[in-house]
């Protein structure tokens, strides 16, 4: 559209044609009511909020960036599964038995081989330190006058592990501190052979020794109640 203005009238004001004045009316009135739109207050006269794409008013919370919480768990550090040995076998110390001083441990091998595992008698057993280091402790076959437990001098029989299958002896000791001089002896880890002459592997345990210098052992025995979790009486006799 094209505006014809009216000269510069002698006194140098100029003049705007009736028809281009209404047009800029109309455009400044356009220009007004945009800005109009977007000067609504928040309740209580805060400050406004985003306005949506249909008009309406988004959340704050909905908006705000998707930031990790500083108070986050940390992850807790997983406990190595036992790992199948050359043999064929894999071992596991359970959850310390205790009352009055005395502690039980059961101790499970799990055939993890493809062929049968026979056992018979008594394990080889070295307690070790933090670095794996032997302790000066006598590992004594049966009770060893530490206690008296039911099935805990049991002769030794054959016992016989399909794949899958599993069996268990027991450790006895008390946590007696009778000495003001020698410290006490806390293994952290056990070398036990399956039997005299087979290669030994090392099992994560915790034994609380004391002074004593003793440790009783068991014979083998399959599917034992004292290598199932939720047995909490110390010396249960080993289920046939």
């Amino acid at each position: 559209m094209i505006v014809r203005m009216n000269p510069t009238p002698p006194n140098g004001n100029r003049r705007i044609a009736p028809p281009a004045r209404a047009a800029l009316l109309l455009v400044g009135a356009a220009l007004l009511a945009g800005c109009g739109s977007t000067q609504v207050s928040g309740a209580g006269g805060g400050a406004p909020g985003p306005v949506g794409a249909t008009g309406g008013r988004t959340s704050a919370k909905a908006t705000a960036p998707n930031t990790p919480s500083s108070a986050a768990l940390p992850t807790p550090t997983p406990v190595p599964a036992p790992t199948c040995s050359p043999e064929g076998v894999s071992l596991a110390a359970e959850e310390a038995n205790a009352a009055m001083g005395l502690r039980v441990m059961a101790i499970r091998l799990t055939n993890c081989g493809a062929a049968p595992y026979t056992l018979n008698g008594r394990p080889g057993v070295r307690v070790l330190d933090a670095d794996r280091a032997p302790l000066d402790i006598a590992v004594q076959k049966g009770s060893a006058g530490i206690a008296t437990l039911e099935g805990f001098d049991a002769a030794p029989t054959a016992v016989t592990l399909r794949p899958g299958e599993y069996a268990a002896f027991q450790l006895v000791w008390r946590n007696t501190v009778t000495s003001g001089t020698k410290g006490a002896d806390n293994g952290r880890f056990l070398e036990i052979a399956p039997l005299p002459g087979r290669p030994p592997v090392v099992v994560p345990a915790y034994l609380d020794l004391g002074t004593t210098g003793r440790l009783g052992i068991s014979a083998w025995a399959e599917a034992t109640a004292a290598a199932r979790p939720g047995n909490d009486r110390p010396g249960a006799p080993l289920a046939r």
